[in-house]
């Protein structure tokens, strides 16, 4: 038996593709697959022949002796042909979006396009300094957020010379300025007439849209920027800083130590500490409970540093603090009262108290063999290995 689909279930084929790409792509733009950022960004491009010939053509019904008629309708056909080429490729896109991810000739359509219209607008009005500049500015902006930075980049390339070589022709007088124009907008008083004005205005409230969206990219940027920074030294669970974070503070303290002008170094104290029995307590409570002991830790340790005192997660449940400026002796005291503080939080989990304590281990830069980070961690890892050998729940300090 043949199966065969009705001109109906094609249409609600079609009419659901296009139902989830909107329902699904509700999110930020910057996460969506590469296609469904290209059909979002040619959507956004066809606003420019929309609204360049919007304004052309109202234009031309009221006033058309002010335009240069064979200039109108190729204008015309140019912003038609953009537009439907748009729309094809759009259309296309979502049908080719259940089966690709990327379809890098329809990201090159979209810039080439976009640069051709508007430029050709710019230079046949004589705003391709003003206006024209700006739009290309503000679409470099968005499009850069949604395309290939690279072709962007060779884009501009492209357009400064362009821009150079239309403003040459106009200074040379080879061709006349605003060819669209037939007459000045500008009156012999200097200001332009008001049919003008208002064209320029409403280029204006079309590009505030555009501003905006450049204003949310340029924000989703700095978020993204903020994240990926807190992510490359900031702990997800524990919100301390991680192993990398902890290590450069520690050598960043070290050349510092190093550079200062005394004859004593300025000493720099590690403090490791895990927490014991901690795979017990995964095994018996399991692993949400163990996090739950991880976070409850980490909030005992940073009430109880000093602010210019480093607390991050060093593995597992391992942990380290670094104390600038602190001796062995005070730091032996800081550790002693954290192994108290540690031994007496409440970690309540699914309505059962678990008891944590810790052992930990103290060392000091500069010592007897103690020369770089690595060894003030190594040497300080060793003094814990020793606390937790010896009975837990303990302080030894190398």
């Amino acid at each position: 038996m043949f199966s065969h689909s009705s001109p109906e279930m094609n249409q609600d084929s079609k009419a659901s593709a296009i139902g989830s790409f909107l329902n699904i792509r509700i999110s930020n733009p910057m996460d969506w697959r590469p296609i469904d950022r290209f059909i979002l960004l040619a959507c956004l491009v066809i606003l420019a022949p929309l609204s360049f010939g919007s304004t052309m053509w109202i234009a031309n019904t009221q006033v058309p002796e002010w335009l240069n008629q064979p200039l109108v309708s190729f204008l015309t056909v140019l912003y038609i042909g953009h537009i439907a080429v748009m729309v094809g490729f759009i259309l296309a896109a979502l049908k080719l979006r259940r089966y690709t991810d990327d379809w890098p000739l329809f990201e090159n359509v979209i810039i080439a396009s976009f640069l051709i219209v508007v430029l050709t607008t710019g230079y046949l009005t004589g705003t391709y300094l003003s206006e024209a500049l700006l739009i290309i500015f503000l679409g470099v902006i968005i499009t850069c957020t949604l395309a290939d930075v690279n072709k962007i980049q060779f884009c501009f390339w492209i357009v400064v010379p362009l821009l150079g070589g239309m403003s040459a022709l106009d200074l040379m007088q080879i061709l006349p300025h605003a060819m669209l124009l037939e007459k000045s907008p500008v009156a012999d008083n200097g200001r332009p007439f008001d049919g003008w004005m208002a064209i320029r205005m409403t280029v204006a409230f079309i590009l505030a849209p555009l501003i905006y969206l450049c204003i949310l990219a340029m924000k989703r940027w700095a978020e993204r920027e903020n994240l990926y920074l807190e992510m490359s030294t900031i702990d997800g669970l524990t919100r301390l800083s991680n192993r990398n974070s902890l290590i450069t503070r520690g050598q960043e303290e070290i050349r510092r130590a190093r550079a200062a002008d005394s004859t004593t170094l300025p000493p720099l104290a590690c403090i490791m500490i895990d927490l014991d029995h901690f795979k017990q307590i995964n095994d018996t409570w399991g692993h949400h409970a163990g996090d739950e002991v991880l976070v409850a830790a980490s909030k005992v340790m940073m009430e109880n540093a000093r602010p210019n005192d480093e607390v991050g997660r060093y593995g597992g449940e391992e942990f380290a603090v670094l104390l600038p400026g602190t001796t062995l002796v005070q730091a032996k005291l800081i550790a002693e009262r954290l192994r108290k503080r540690i031994s007496h939080m409440a970690v309540e989990v699914d309505g059962q108290k678990i008891e944590v304590t810790a052992s930990l281990g103290v060392a000091c830069y500069p010592s007897p063999g103690v020369e770089a980070m690595s060894d003030l961690l190594k040497t300080a890892d060793k003094a814990l290995y020793e606390a937790k050998e010896t009975g837990r729940n303990k302080v030894v300090s190398a």
